[in-house]
């Protein structure tokens, strides 16, 4: 690998350089989380990163209990990204927006929003900064 023998002159900036981390699907836990109505998987970068960022997969554990309440999140950085089944969410100033396989988003800073209804199946990965935000509802 180029540089790993004679040192590496770059000196990453935020995050550092941490343990090399793998976590394998057939390895992970499940818990509840952050929704109620969703379980997590962390893929343990919370830990290797000091808490600078986590991420993790969510999929229902149960079915939708019906819509969610608005809330928003103090976060750096949010972003998620539909592996498969669809949710319907409402953000505040874009309306209801359906997120299936493939979709990408990336959730503005202290943005309102709330789940509207999900799929089943629906799987989703996301990515926050910093790991742990507090998250503020503000309505049923």
């Amino acid at each position: 690998m180029a540089g790993s023998e004679q040192g590496d002159e770059f000196e990453p900036k935020g995050f550092g350089r941490g343990a090399f981390h793998v976590q394998h699907e057939r390895d992970a836990a499940w818990v509840p989380g952050f929704r109620g109505f969703f379980d997590y998987r962390d893929l343990g970068m919370a830990e290797k990163t000091g808490g600078k960022f986590r991420a993790h997969i969510h999929r229902p554990n149960g079915p939708c209990p019906g819509k969610g309440d608005l809330h928003y999140h103090k976060v750096d950085f949010q972003m998620v990204y539909v592996l498969k089944g669809w949710a319907r969410v409402e953000f505040e100033g874009q309306g209801e927006i359906l997120m299936e396989p493939g979709t990408a988003m990336y959730q503005e800073p202290g943005i309102l929003h709330r789940v509207i209804e999900y799929s089943d199946d629906y799987t989703a990965m996301e990515i926050l900064v910093p790991a742990d935000p507090e998250t503020v509802s503000v309505e049923p």
